[in-house]
């Protein structure tokens, strides 16, 4: 049941990057690609089994189809709750990529705006708020040829 949420969640964030890429390509003004970073929270795909969890799982969709329709989303996921760390020189192995939960990386989406202040308002609509977490904003680095 778990791997099921993750993968639905991911296959409707998906969709509503397609959604994006079309208004994207039929015209709309250029813009840049921001990566929005989740941190903390207490609700994942993987553990909403109440009905609370369930309502705030629902309040990410609703939010992320919003940003799909309107052409700023181009994708994103939610990432499981393990992972490994590499270090140093030495490549030092540890288990976990995050020193305390609430710093942990929940997922990303990379969503189009015209500069940083909009990236920044359009994080504001962000369901995490309603469970203390936190988003980091950055911009795209281009590369140039």
């Amino acid at each position: 049941m778990k791997n099921l949420k993750t993968v639905v969640f991911t296959v409707a964030i998906m969709a509503m990057a397609t959604i994006s890429s079309y208004a994207q390509s039929a015209g709309e003004v250029k813009k840049e690609k921001f990566m929005l970073i989740f941190r903390g929270g207490d609700t994942h795909p993987q553990n909403a089994n109440s009905k609370e969890a369930k309502a705030y799982i629902q309040s990410w969709m609703t939010w992320m189809q919003g940003l799909g329709q309107n052409g700023i989303l181009v994708g994103g996921e939610s990432l499981q709750r393990t992972g490994k760390q590499v270090s140093g020189k030495n490549k030092v192995v540890t288990d976990g990529a995050f020193i305390i939960a609430k710093e942990m990386v929940n997922g990303y989406l990379i969503i189009n705006a015209i500069d940083i202040s909009e990236a920044v308002e359009i994080s504001k609509g962000c369901p995490i708020f309603q469970e203390n977490g936190k988003v980091e904003v950055r911009p795209v680095q281009k590369l140039e040829n």
